[in-house]
């Protein structure tokens, strides 16, 4: 995907620095230009949603991203797990909705540019991800007739959907149980099961609409240009007035260096990430939180009604690629995988991990220099690097240049 998947040969077109003037070699300003926001595509198309870029799906979208009545309780929203003041996270290291989660709030920063959501990735598409939480009995412990029901009785709601698709919620409410979908309680899912096919597909287009309606703003929330990016832009100018630290640039020549690191294998491009899913020793495969990773997610996602094949999505069959070309290979190793996050914002994303076990930054780089043995963790990609406490402090404070 533009942007985000890593492709050095590429980086021939990149403008050449100059050495002398810059201090670092022609490869790491190569390298270094290529991780720059001034690199980052125009966000990708979203095929399978049709209003991504409708300014008044955008605004409709963020009145229902931090709107409390769409929950179950009336206290929790999108938001809860996602505030804006740190970077679209929570800070906990398993988000806590209506109960907790099993899982840390990756932020949203960004994701217009994801091709799966979710650690796992068991959902193709920002719009698709966006209805999981409002059934979820963990997170807004509502259902889909729960969440159209307050859209259609909010005469602000109503307009606003009116305007974005073109037809009012055309369901009969006073003929349904408060709370019906086939998710959630015991309950709504004993409802769901009541109600004729037709029904059930009127529910789901509406629902559907909701999620793309989310998923426009969410798009909206870009990356800001922070002190690595400004660094990097005025590397081919004699008089930059942005420098890193001597501490900062020894960390930013680790970080390039495939021999010490390997850091650039999964986490390149202006995003700092290869949007992938790999196993580096950190699946619950044991005791209360267990947690497969990507051998889960990919199941999911290809059963998924809301999915770009599916009967909601307003793409082509052609326009959808990713899931057209899925590796469902069961040799392939997902088990214990999960999707490679984002280095942006890394100042304001703690906890850090799927499960958020590790609190701070120097935590994680720790476990990356000496990582779990393979018998106690099974099988991984990871290699122990062999730093020392200075270098592992240095590629800390590289890390850092890319928080705003």
């Amino acid at each position: 995907m533009p942007g985000i998947r890593a492709s050095f040969t590429l980086l021939i077109t990149l403008p050449v620095f100059a050495v002398a003037a810059t201090g670092w070699s022609d490869r790491e300003s190569r390298l270094l230009a290529s991780l720059s926001l001034s690199r980052l595509d125009p966000a990708p198309a979203s095929p399978s949603n049709r209003y991504a870029l409708n300014p008044a799906a955008a605004a409709l979208g963020k009145r229902l991203f931090f709107d409390k009545q769409l929950s179950g309780s009336g206290e929790l929203s999108c938001a809860t797990c996602h505030q804006p003041g740190m970077h679209y996270t929570d800070g906990l290291a398993r988000s806590q909705g209506a109960g907790e989660a099993m899982r840390n709030s990756p932020t949203l920063v960004g994701t217009a540019y994801n091709r799966w959501f979710y650690w796992d990735g068991r959902r193709d598409s920002l719009w698709a991800q966006a209805l999981i939480p409002f059934e979820a009995a963990d997170e807004m412990g509502s259902s889909r007739v729960g969440v159209l029901r307050v859209v259609a009785e909010d005469n602000g709601y109503h307009t606003d959907y009116q305007r974005v698709f073109g037809t009012s919620i055309d369901i009969d409410f006073e003929g349904l149980p408060e709370h019906a979908g086939p998710f959630g309680d015991d309950a709504a899912r004993k409802a769901w099961a009541t109600l004729s096919h037709e029904d059930q597909e009127r529910i789901n287009t509406a629902y559907a609409n909701i999620g793309k309606a989310i998923a426009a703003f969410e798009r909206t929330l870009m990356p800001a240009e922070t002190r690595f990016d400004r660094f990097v832009d005025s590397l081919d100018s004699r008089d930059a007035k942005v420098a890193f630290s001597k501490r900062e640039a020894a960390g930013a020549r680790l970080f390039l260096d495939a021999d010490k690191t390997q850091c650039l294998q999964c986490h390149n491009g202006p995003l700092l990430t290869n949007g992938e899913f790999h196993n580096i020793g950190s699946g619950n495969f044991s005791g209360d939180t267990l947690d497969f990773g990507r051998s889960i997610g990919l199941r999911a996602v290809l059963m998924d009604e809301f999915n770009c094949l599916g009967p909601y999505s307003d793409a082509e069959q052609y326009e959808c690629r990713e899931l057209l070309f899925l590796n469902t290979d069961s040799h392939l190793p997902l088990r214990g995988a999960f999707k490679v996050p984002t280095l942006r914002g890394l100042n304001r994303t703690a906890p850090y991990f799927h499960d958020g076990r590790f609190e701070t930054l120097r935590e994680v780089l720790e476990f990356y220099n000496d990582p779990p043995s393979t018998e106690l963790a099974g099988p991984h990609e990871l290699k122990p690097l062999g730093l020392t406490d200075e270098q592992l402090g240095q590629l800390e404070a590289f890390l850092l240049t890319f928080s705003d």
